[in-house]
């Protein structure tokens, strides 16, 4: 009786084991069917008029935690395109890169229209913020879709605006008027943003420090919102 129940520790150990193995080097499955549920939505919300299908297989990239899908997709005449996604494999199981839309753009307009962009808003914002000290943007198209960059451009993604700023002595309350004034500039633009984030950067003891602000088009700044 006492070498069975020991036989049994032994099998139920090796068992943990193995388990343990798999799920390290393949991930684990009920993560994984989660993972795969958001790329559904992702692509339903972003192409819901495109035709693909997902990949049963799926690669485990247990050095990062996420899983590599291949999203298979068919054109109008029948021919077939595969892009591999990678998906955060916790919680809320995020979509890091849109290899579809990567695809798709026209580097040269982008890189265009971007410096464009940058000079352009930046030369707004410094009407109301003069400290601004420089202006960073993404914009990406898929072609030559306008001669030049204007606030009423509709690119395929809203952009992610960055900006900078020396912190000097503001207050935490200064910053954040500040980012409610920069905020008001955009959006009387409408300009076609999805985040701006402001970094106030600063030296101390010889080390750059930063703080930042980021927020969306229609959210309401609080005092909350300075890090």
């Amino acid at each position: 009786m006492k070498k069975r129940l020991i036989y049994s520790v032994i099998a139920i150990s090796l068992i943990a084991i193995v388990v343990f193995a798999y799920i390290k080097m393949n991930g684990n499955p009920i993560e994984k069917n989660k993972s795969k549920e958001s790329l559904e939505e992702f692509l339903e919300q972003t192409y819901p008029e495109m035709d693909y299908k997902i990949k049963r297989s799926a690669e485990y990239g247990w050095v990062d935690g996420t899983f590599r899908f291949n999203v298979v997709t068919k054109d109008s005449i029948g021919v077939e395109s595969t892009y591999p996604f990678d998906v955060s494999a916790y919680e809320p199981y995020e979509v890091f890169s849109d290899t579809i839309h990567l695809s798709k753009i026209d580097k040269e307009a982008s890189e265009k229209l971007n410096t464009e962009a940058e000079q352009y808003i930046l030369a707004l914002l410094k009407e109301k913020v003069p400290e601004i000290d420089g202006v960073s943007t993404d914009v990406e198209v898929y072609g030559n879709v306008a001669e030049d960059w204007t606030p009423q451009l509709k690119t395929p993604k809203p952009i992610h605006i960055m900006i900078g700023l020396e912190k000097t002595d503001l207050t935490k309350e200064q910053m954040l008027e500040q980012s409610k004034t920069i905020q008001q500039q955009l959006n009387d633009e409408s300009i076609d943003y999805y985040i701006a984030e402001i970094g106030y950067h600063n030296f101390v003891n010889g080390e750059e420090i930063y703080d930042y602000i980021s927020f969306t088009p229609d959210q309401k700044l609080t005092i909350e919102d300075v890090n």
